[in-house]
């Protein structure tokens, strides 16, 4: 039973592996950049920011239909290969309107895959056995976003056109899946009855979605950071990058003994690590300095999500987790989606066109956060231990 439960868990865990493959190309964008330069900067970021509009329906839908209307597997296995397929498209193409088409496919088959990995893990596992894994589940998530986004800087080093082929490696997930993950039991329902999302499944998301508008600049502007600067090329840009991943797996690594810990407060430390990240971001003038806070904000907020779903499984009945990791899910990536637009008003109202500027915006947007989340919990008294996870961390 042990050795079954571990290759169960090796077959979930093989889902996020993938799951960051939304940033593999981030590397690329300033060379993509000058591959068009008739085209303005804002569409070219598209490139990187479609996929997030498109995963969202996908992200409801997968949610909703999962272990009920249709199953787990083979959700899973489609999702992963419109990954592959869309994922590699742009490699062969020249044209820009198809290289969008096939992002937005991409982002199509990352949001089906999107939340079913947090959906299975909240549905096999409870109380701390659930912080472990999903601390696991973070490190194999960044340790995925590493191999991606750094063969996609490599092959981006060749031709910007090669970057897309790191998304190759989402063959190593569909075999595994394909081989190793089995149905989960069907969730039976009363006929006729209709799940109801708690209200604090739509705050948590919206807040979430924003933390995700506040990191973007800070992925998709990297490259440009560095080579405008004369700190390096697309490959030091992905390096830089692919430490936010290390840092989120070194977070991954200690959540369950983080979670333990702090209890309530965890997401207040999470918190308050994004925001020093986001000032070395801010104020560095060394590829050293951005790796550090790069990795920083890696650290928080991988910190920050899995306390999230953390919540999500204390508030949410059972057949509904799928559901609400599908809101939380399609919510932050319209906050990946609209960061672009988000980025182009705050230039437009501050007069700063700096692209550290929207960086700094999120280190002070972070720290205010930080007090006023830890003060809101010194207020609350912690809350009795609930099947889902450890005592003062359901609302």
């Amino acid at each position: 039973m042990n050795r079954s439960k571990n290759l169960v868990s090796f077959a979930v865990l093989s889902i996020f592996f993938i799951a960051m493959g939304v940033g593999t190309i981030t590397p690329a964008i300033q060379n993509i950049a000058e591959a068009f330069p008739q085209i303005g900067f804002s569409t070219i970021l598209l490139v990187s920011t479609l996929p997030s509009l498109t995963i969202i329906p996908f992200t409801i839908l997968a949610g909703a239909v999962a272990g009920s209307k249709m199953k787990y597997r083979t959700l899973v296995i489609v999702g992963l290969i419109l990954f592959v397929v869309a994922g590699i498209a742009p490699a062969f193409l020249n044209d820009f309107t198809s290289i969008l088409i096939s992002r937005a496919v991409f982002g199509m088959g990352l949001g089906i895959i999107s939340p079913l990995g947090n959906a299975l893990i909240l549905k096999l596992f409870e109380g701390q056995a659930r912080a472990n894994m999903l601390g696991v589940s973070g490190v194999v998530m960044n340790v995925g976003g590493i191999a991606l986004q750094m063969l996609g800087a490599i092959l981006c080093s060749i031709n910007w056109h090669y970057a897309f082929l790191a998304h190759l490696l989402g063959v190593i997930s569909l075999v595994i899946v394909l081989f190793m993950l089995p149905e989960p039991e069907k969730e039976e329902r009363v006929a006729g009855e209709k799940i109801k999302m708690p209200a604090g499944v739509y705050i948590i998301s919206v807040l979430f979605g924003i933390a995700m508008m506040l990191n973007y600049p800070m992925l998709v502007n990297m490259s440009t950071i560095i080579i405008t600067g004369n700190l390096g090329n697309a490959a030091s840009a992905g390096m830089v990058l692919s430490m936010f991943t290390v840092g989120g797996m070194a977070a991954g690594a200690i959540f369950g003994k983080l979670f333990q810990l702090a209890g309530r407060f965890t997401i207040s430390i999470g918190l308050v690590i994004t925001a020093a990240g986001m000032a070395f971001v801010t104020y560095a003038n060394s590829l050293a300095v951005l790796t550090l806070g790069s990795t920083l904000v890696g650290i928080g907020f991988s910190i920050i999500m899995p306390a999230v779903m953390m919540i999500l499984g204390s508030i949410v009945p059972p057949a509904g987790f799928a559901i609400a990791s599908g809101i939380l899910m399609a919510v932050m990536n319209v906050g990946g989606f609209v960061s672009t637009y988000y980025m182009a008003l705050l230039a437009q109202i501050s007069g700063q066109t700096s692209v550290r500027f929207p960086i700094f915006v999120a280190m002070v947007v972070y720290g205010i956060s930080t007090v006023i989340y830890t003060l809101a919990r010194l207020k609350a008294p912690p809350a009795p231990a609930v099947p889902g996870g450890p005592q003062g961390m359901s609302h």
